[in-house]
């Protein structure tokens, strides 16, 4: 899925300025399709060069600037019935985390601060799978897909949070007082073990 099919898409359902569409974008598809916030006002532009968009300006409040409140156009609405149509790019779902890199390269000299990041990322999905908690809970009527990609999301993210806190306990244990260590474990891969 590209940007400019999000914000079109988001476009279609309701005219919006850069900031509202920003926050749309992260809260509503950040669980599936990760969004490069920076990339929206640029390509906002491209749209409107394209003539997919076009925009309003709409006065602010008092010593606040003015919003460009964007419109999808007809040719705007082509597109994305064009792109409804085109299979999805990728059949299997790619997942990128700096972390998990992070992990297959370890090493156990390297424990503590891995074990940090892991509590951080476990508190950041907590955190995250507590607000999607609270919209899948509202009671309000969602549309079917809504739904699912918000259960999806709440199921991927319960996933997540238990296997990082197997890992947590498991490198505890690992950094736990060993009475007879072996001088070679620590020069042993925590992760990838190549071998050429």
């Amino acid at each position: 899925m590209s940007l400019r099919h999000a914000i079109l898409g988001v476009l279609e359902f309701q005219p919006m300025h850069g900031y509202a569409l920003q926050c749309v974008l992260e809260e509503g598809i950040s669980y599936f399709w990760p969004v490069n916030l920076p990339a929206i006002y640029p390509c906002l532009k491209r749209l409107e060069q394209e003539g997919l968009v076009t925009h309003e300006t709409e006065a602010s409040l008092e010593g606040r600037p003015n919003r460009k409140v964007c419109t999808v156009t007809a040719a705007g609405r082509e597109e994305l019935a064009r792109w409804r149509r085109e299979p999805p790019e990728s059949d299997v779902p790619r997942f990128r985390n700096e972390l998990f890199l992070k992990l297959l390269f370890s090493r156990r000299e390297n424990l503590p601060d891995t074990r940090e990041w892991i509590e951080r990322e476990e508190a950041q999905c907590a955190k995250r799978l507590a607000a999607l908690r609270g919209r899948i809970e509202q009671g309000e009527a969602q549309p079917l897909f809504v739904r699912f990609l918000r259960e999806s999301g709440q199921a991927h993210l319960e996933l997540h949070v238990e296997r990082l806190r197997h890992l947590r306990s498991q490198i505890d244990e690992i950094l736990s007082p060993d009475p007879d260590p072996d001088p070679r474990r620590d020069e042993q891969p925590m992760g990838l073990g190549l071998e050429v």
